[in-house]
């Protein structure tokens, strides 16, 4: 029989073992994973049980905590464009928190890459779909910033017609100044007659 001498430390280190075996389960996972972008997309895959075709790791959800946003493409007869996910770490897993609607677009030759603008302390996400949808005659551009914490998803289209007009139309939710100039400074190189409209709220 052990003496109280002995018993008092040997039960502090083993109420201590059971703490950490059970924090470990708990923990979230290495941040290694996040900077792994084949992981990333791995478990992005295993989440959504999708096709990804897009993936990225980054604050998009806090600006402490690290997460992942995914881009799905639906190329169906019922159902056709891209759709963005988030997916948080939350208790013991990874699962997916929140998604966009689908959007006009495609993820064949297309931008897309996190962007951060000074207004926002999460990052966000950046699209354009570029000249996928342009034809000779003329054509389409459809671009988002996507904000996945505030669950909102700002758009810039641009319609390229026939006669030479070129019409850019942006979101009315589109209020601060700096992603506006980025929008229309984006398309001006290209088109420095754009006509810009915005609807009002």
């Amino acid at each position: 029989m052990l003496s109280n001498k002995y018993s008092l430390p040997l039960l502090s280190i083993l109420l201590l073992t059971v703490f950490i075996s059970c924090k470990k389960e708990v923990e979230p996972p290495p941040h290694k994973l996040f900077e792994d972008q084949r992981m990333v997309l791995k478990t992005a895959g295993e989440v959504l049980e999708q096709k990804v075709s897009f993936s990225n790791s980054g604050y998009f959800d806090s600006d402490t905590l690290k997460s992942i946003a995914a881009g799905v493409e639906f190329t169906s007869k019922n159902q056709i464009g891209v759709q963005f996910f988030l997916i948080n770490w939350v208790e013991d897993s990874f699962v997916k928190t929140y998604s966009t609607e689908v959007l006009e677009g495609s993820f064949t030759k297309c931008t897309v890459d996190k962007i951060k603008f000074a207004a926002f302390k999460n990052e966000l996400i950046y699209f354009n779909s570029e000249d996928y949808f342009m034809g000779t005659a003329g054509g389409e551009v459809f671009a988002y910033i996507i904000d996945l914490k505030d669950k909102k998803t700002y758009s810039a289209h641009l319609t390229v017609a026939s006669r030479g007009l070129v019409i850019l139309e942006l979101s009315e939710n589109i209020q601060n100044k700096m992603m506006k100039n980025f929008f229309t400074g984006y398309f001006k190189r290209d088109y420095p007659n754009l006509n810009i409209m915005q609807a009002e709220n």
